[in-house]
């Protein structure tokens, strides 16, 4: 029920939206969900015109023009967060953007690729250089932390996800500091040590409480790739080469007519929170910074390094043959065929064995590394289409249209094919799990709280705390536990753990209504029924790798298996129980911002 409300709600504010945006672009509502809310975009125009702002052309920004620093992270870097104009597309103006880089003139959306290597720490100094005096876009103060913020200025505090490092470095929601000098409770120093202890491709982005989603959708996001020069040695017969391996960080947004990214300004139940909504769900995907992008590859198999970047949407994603049919305005669903995704590797480093698959769910914070073999396409395929398949919100939201479905385009050249390697069977080592070393099993309910008068969202929180409660959750350092996240909610939740890879065991549907109104139970009590309405569905062996953010679908429990220590089963190569300690949250960034996210601490 409160979901058709809300799909109700938005459609109501989208009509009404639609004849206001005539006046002038700032009376145009800025709901997350408005042109997901209508068909009206399903003819799939080639120029999407998503009023009030200019026709934006698909495929017509080439990937390759987007520069971005690469940095060499065995050494000392100092990154600043700076303000700059950034172009997203070809016919729209240059948009305000708060990015990471070494300069305001090398800044940019995403931020450095910051390159590590295995067994060398990195050291950043995060330097704050926006001058604003207040956020580009509206702090709901009503919010989590907002409400503590600082006089003046824009905070940033950086989060390395998917990295072990101490709690100091960790990116602290509390550890925010501005250029003017004003610091958060828990800030220590600007100056961070990485450890780098895995081949992974992992990102930063910024962690501020009760603001991470704005200073994300604002720019603040970038590339942190973990090398390890003995695994690539080994893997050098079949491994694409550098030239053929393209990280792909992707995300969507909404643009006004003068570039600028609209975020909304009024929340959903504005009585209560005046500037929250539940989700930010644009109607345009960006591609590493640009919109709706082309890239030219050869006839030779391809390396891809996924990121979620989006702050709410998830994407289902194929990589689709376009045949004549299909142009020019590639209306899905695209009538070629569907090329095979071989994923080497997700969140922690390598899998055990490549798994092939005609699809890839990703989902906001998480990473895939993947090969696409571009070599042996039937004949009629012209171009190949990355489409997505995803509803919003996932999983029984609406479906995306022909602009949100289309993601880039490859152009495929004449040059000399090159035969695509054989992939060997096994990529590397994964111990088993061994279940007699648990020495406790947690239990953790995902929660909304829904307004009283419109029945629709005001807060989401992990077992109804909110992020300032006193902390519960206390592991013990080198100690083996299992938790559980019991979703009772109507939306799926990207569960994302701070300072540890985890390794997903499981996922089982369960009776939300038998379980709220106290009729059954997961524990095994005698006294009443279990609550699980089906047996355990095992994880896909794409999560069977090392994982951060693994998916928690709404009617199940979702199984992890936590370990606290290093993926070998090693100590930290640092004290983890000081500092302010870690946390762990759902990864969509409004939820996170709005107070499903807890504190934890570590303890010998």
């Amino acid at each position: 029920m409160a979901s058709f409300l809300r799909s109700c709600f938005l459609l109501v504010v989208f009509i009404f939206g639609l004849t206001a945006a005539s006046i002038t672009a700032q009376a145009e509502p800025r709901d997350r969900r408005r042109l997901q809310a209508t068909p009206a975009a399903t003819a799939g125009p080639k120029c999407v015109n998503a009023f009030p702002r200019r026709p934006l052309c698909k495929f017509v920004n080439n990937l390759a023009t987007r520069v971005i620093e690469t940095l060499d992270g065995t050494k000392p870097l100092t990154i600043g967060a700076y303000q700059i104009y950034q172009k997203f597309h070809r016919d729209l103006p240059p948009t305000k953007q708060y990015a990471y880089g070494t300069s305001a003139q090398k800044a940019s959306y995403p931020g450095p690729t910051i390159v590590g290597r295995v067994g060398i720490d990195t050291t950043v100094t995060w330097e704050n250089k926006l001058t604003d005096n207040m956020h580009m876009f509206k702090v709901d103060p009503t919010i989590m932390m907002g409400y503590k913020m600082p006089s003046k200025g824009v905070p940033i505090v950086v989060h390395r996800h998917g990295g072990s490092q101490q709690s100091f470095y960790d990116g602290h929601p509390l550890a925010w500091f501005t250029q003017y000098g004003e610091k958060g409770p828990t800030y220590t120093t600007n100056v961070y040590k990485y450890v780098n202890d895995e081949a992974s491709t992992i990102w930063y982005h910024d962690h501020v409480g009760g603001m991470t989603r704005l200073n994300v959708v604002a720019g603040l996001a970038g590339l942190f790739i973990v090398t390890d020069p003995k695994v690539e040695a080994k893997f050098a017969s079949w491994m694409p080469p550098a030239s053929r391996t393209v990280p792909l960080a992707i995300a969507d947004r909404l643009f006004f007519a003068d570039g600028s990214i609209n975020y909304p300004t009024v929340g959903i139940v504005p009585s209560v929170h005046p500037n929250w909504v539940p989700e930010y769900l644009g109607d345009t995907n960006i591609v590493n910074g640009l919109v709706w992008p082309f890239l030219k590859v050869r006839p030779a198999m391809y390396r891809f390094k996924l990121l979620g970047a989006s702050n709410a949407r998830l994407y289902d994603l194929r990589f689709v043959c376009a045949q004549r049919a299909d142009y020019p305005n590639f209306t899905p669903p695209l009538k070629g065929s569907v090329l095979d995704i071989i994923q080497i590797g997700s969140d922690g480093g390598y899998l055990a064995k490549p798994v092939y698959s005609k699809s890839l769910l990703l989902i906001p914070g998480a990473r895939h590394d993947v090969l696409v073999d571009f070599s042996n396409l039937p004949a009629n395929c012209r171009d190949v289409i990355l489409t997505n398949s995803a509803p919003a919100p996932y999983p029984a939201g609406v479906a995306p249209d022909a602009n949100i479905g289309l993601v880039m385009r490859f152009v495929l050249t004449n040059r000399k094919r090159f035969p695509a390697p054989a992939i060997p069977n096994q990529i590397s080592y994964i111990p088993p799990l061994d279940y007699k070393t648990v020495a406790n099993v947690r239990w953790h309910r995902l929660m909304e709280e829904m307004d009283p008068k419109t029945n629709l969202p005001i807060r989401v929180t992990i077992d109804g705390l909110g992020f300032g409660d006193p902390t519960k959750d206390f592991p013990k350092e080198n100690s083996n536990e299992i938790w559980n996240f019991i979703n009772l909610s109507v939306d799926a939740h990207p569960i994302h753990l701070h300072l540890i890879d985890h390794r997903p065991i499981s996922r089982r549907p369960f009776d939300v209504m038998a379980y709220n109104a106290g009729r059954c139970t997961f524990t095994g009590k005698k006294t009443k029924p279990s609550c699980f309405t089906g047996p355990r569905i095992w994880v896909d062996p794409s999560e069977k790798g090392w994982k951060d953010t693994t998916l928690a679908y709404p009617g199940q429990v979702l199984t992890i298996w936590t370990g606290w220590h290093d993926n070998n089963g090693l100590s930290f190569k640092f004290d983890s129980t000081v500092g302010p300690g870690y946390v762990y949250h759902c990864h969509m960034l409004e939820h996170e911002d709005n107070d499903m996210m807890r504190p934890y601490k570590l303890v010998k």
